[in-house]
C-alpha cells in the first residue's frame, strides 16, 4: 500500500498543480480583458450591474430617447374667430335728464383677432329715440348715425366677455317748439355679453352720447350735453 501511494503521489501533486494554473491563467486572461475593455470605454460600468438595482436614466448616463420621450403639456390657445357681425338692440335712453325715451339701435361691422382672448374692429350703425310724452309736452324723436371701432375681450376661455366701442354720431331731432336741427360728436360705450354658441350672444350695453348744442340764438356759445342709452340684444357672427 505505501508503495502504491508513493508511486501516485507525484501523479496527484501534477495533476492538481496544472488545474490550479490553468484557473490562474483564465483568471488572469479575464482580468486582461476587462481592463482593456475598461481602457477603450471609460464609461463602461467596472462592477457588473445588479438585476435588482437597474440604473436610473438621467441627463448623464446617455438616455436622450428616454429625455425626449417626455415633454410638458402645452396649453392650446383659443382659435382665431374674426368675422363680421350685426346686433340689434333695445331699451331706454335719455336725452332730457327727466325724460325717459325707448330706444332701438342696431350695428354692423368686422372684428379682426388680435390676441388669445382679444378683437378689434371697426362698425357703422343706427339708432333711434321714440318721441314721447312728458308731463303735457311733446318731446320729439331722435335719429342717429355712428361709425367707430368696436372691440371685444373674453374673460379667459369663459364664454363671458366684455365689450367696448368709440366713434364718431350724427343725430337729426327738433326742439320742443318745432324746430329742426342736427347735433353730432363722440360716443363711447361699455358691456358685458355671454356667447351662446359660436356665431351668437347677448349684451348688455351702455352708451353715451356727447355732442354741442347753442340754445341761445343771439350768441355763438355752445353749450356741451350728452345723451344715454341702455340696452340689451343680440349679436349674430358669421
Amino acid at each position: 500500500m505505501k508503495k502504491i501511494l508513493a508511486a501516485t503521489a507525484p501523479l496527484l501533486f501534477l495533476v492538481v498543480s496544472n488545474s490550479v494554473h490553468a484557473q490562474a491563467i483564465e483568471g488572469w486572461k479575464a482580468y486582461r480583458a476587462k481592463q482593456t475593455a475598461q481602457q477603450a470605454d471609460p464609461a463602461a460600468p467596472t462592477t457588473p450591474e445588479s438585476p435588482t438595482q437597474p440604473v436610473q436614466p438621467t441627463a448623464q448616463s446617455g438616455y436622450p430617447a428616454a429625455a425626449a420621450a417626455y415633454s410638458a403639456p402645452v396649453r392650446q390657445a383659443p382659435a382665431p374667430r374674426g368675422a363680421a357681425f350685426v346686433g340689434v338692440q333695445g331699451g331706454a335712453g335719455k336725452v332730457y335728464r327727466e325724460v325717459d325715451q325707448r330706444a332701438v339701435t342696431a350695428n354692423a361691422g368686422y372684428r379682426w383677432q388680435a390676441g388669445d382672448y382679444s378683437q378689434v374692429g371697426i362698425e357703422a350703425g343706427a339708432g333711434r329715440l321714440n318721441d314721447t310724452t312728458w308731463r303735457g309736452i311733446e318731446v320729439p324723436e331722435v335719429k342717429f348715425n355712428n361709425i367707430g371701432a368696436n372691440a371685444r375681450f373674453n374673460f379667459g376661455n369663459s364664454p363671458w366677455f366684455g365689450t367696448g366701442r368709440l366713434g364718431y354720431w350724427r343725430a337729426r331731432t327738433e326742439d320742443l317748439w318745432g324746430e329742426k336741427f342736427t347735433v353730432d360728436g363722440a360716443y363711447a360705450s361699455l358691456g358685458v355679453g355671454v356667447d351662446i354658441g359660436r356665431h351668437f350672444n347677448l349684451q348688455l350695453v351702455y352708451t353715451s352720447y356727447a355732442y354741442s348744442n347753442n340754445y341761445d340764438y343771439y350768441d355763438d356759445e355752445y353749450d356741451v350735453n350728452r345723451a344715454d342709452t341702455l340696452t340689451f340684444g343680440g349679436e349674430v357672427r358669421f
